[in-house]
């Protein structure tokens, strides 16, 4: 097939991993892959990378200025199937990898977490969301959770029955238990872990909407005794968060983002990811992977992954931190290894290879609906 992805970012956090992902993937596969965006910043290998000028003055001309020249850009030619990542109005599939933008506003608002004025930045967003899933703009949509699925119908009304949900898979080479001997201590050394502390690992972009605050809040009231928790990631007010680990005086540690994140997860005694609204949670499947007790949100999709003993670390309700507190001691506790090794048997089933086979499969449904 040929095929063309369109995206703003080559470089970022999930939803740019797993565009590297599936286009190298898919290119090893034969088929013929273009990704087109702004910023050619990543290599991949097999895949041309297309870049298309944007207006760069301020985050609402990035994003409209793309939403515009994008899907000109590439109707300029002939493709199998076009896939586009949620925020550019017509392609033949929609990969829906952060949720709908309308969920994520309607709770930050109901818990108060931001006001119900909405800027023009937001209202943009909504309008190439609701352009995007507006009948006959698309073929198939494919969701990354049941969650993602349930709100596209709920949001927008989209059939069922046009959803496909396909779970990431993870790398189960990079993110394996046997770095815990290989990487972990060096990891711990580098992170600034002092001897005999615990290390809680949370790792995201976005750090309120991945509830990182809710964890900050909880190391100031009532933290796990002798343990330290160390954030990963980047977020637009990356200053503010660092400021707040700061005066816990030693409880916490933000690094900003990190590529060897698999050296995080080798030091970590616990994954936390108590997310407010998450489509998938990439790093969620990789604690698994890694062997490390991961605790989260039931709002985040890759808890419904989390089966057999693995439920008694989902929280229905992150904001409560007396709940989230309890997962995280039993995590930590006499039941940690088992539960490790519990998620490294789940994550050994959701190989990056079985979702590339759904993904071309999906692609494959979407180009002969044409």
């Amino acid at each position: 097939m040929r095929v063309a992805f369109m995206h703003r970012r080559l470089a970022g956090g999930g939803t740019e991993s797993d565009l590297r992902r599936m286009a190298v993937g898919l290119a090893a596969r034969g088929h013929e892959v273009h990704v087109f965006c702004a910023r050619a910043d990543a290599d991949l290998p097999g895949v041309a990378v297309r870049r298309v000028p944007i207006m760069r003055a301020g985050r609402l001309a990035r994003l409209l200025s793309f939403a515009l020249l994008a899907p000109r850009a590439v109707h300029r030619e002939r493709w199998d199937v076009v896939v586009g990542f949620g925020r550019t109005a017509r392609q033949d599939v929609v990969r829906v990898g952060g949720g709908t933008h309308r969920s994520y506003l309607a709770h930050m608002e109901r818990t108060g977490l931001r006001g119900r004025a909405r800027g023009l930045y937001h209202r943009a967003v909504l309008r190439l969301e609701a352009a995007a899933f507006a009948p006959g703009a698309y073929r198939r949509v494919l969701a990354v959770s049941q969650r993602v699925r349930d709100e596209l119908v709920a949001d927008y009304g989209v059939a069922p029955d046009r959803v496909a949900v396909v779970y990431n898979g993870v790398d189960t080479e990079r993110f394996h238990p046997a770095h815990r001997a290989t990487l972990g201590a060096a990891a711990r050394r580098m992170l600034g872990m002092p001897d005999g502390l615990r290390l809680c690992a949370a790792i995201g972009t976005g750090f309120e909407r991945k509830g990182f605050d809710l964890l900050l809040r909880l190391w100031r009231q009532a933290p796990p005794p002798d343990t330290v928790l160390v954030l990963v990631g980047s977020d637009e007010r990356l200053g503010r968060w660092r400021r707040a680990a700061r005066g816990l005086a030693g409880r916490a540690i933000l690094t900003g983002p990190r590529a060897d994140v698999e050296a995080v997860l080798a030091a970590a005694d616990v994954v936390c990811v108590p997310s407010r609204q998450e489509a998938f949670g990439n790093v969620v499947l990789e604690a698994c992977a890694a062997g490390v007790p991961v605790v989260t949100s039931r709002r985040a999709g890759a808890a419904e992954l989390l089966d057999g003993p693995l439920r008694c670390l989902i929280v229905d309700d992150p904001e409560n931190l007396e709940t989230l507190a309890r997962a995280l001691t039993r995590a930590l506790g006499p039941e940690g290894a088992a539960l490790g090794r519990a998620g490294r048997t789940r994550a050994e089933q959701l190989p990056w290879a079985r979702h590339l086979d759904r993904l071309e499969t999906l692609l494959g449904e979407a180009a002969n609906a044409g």
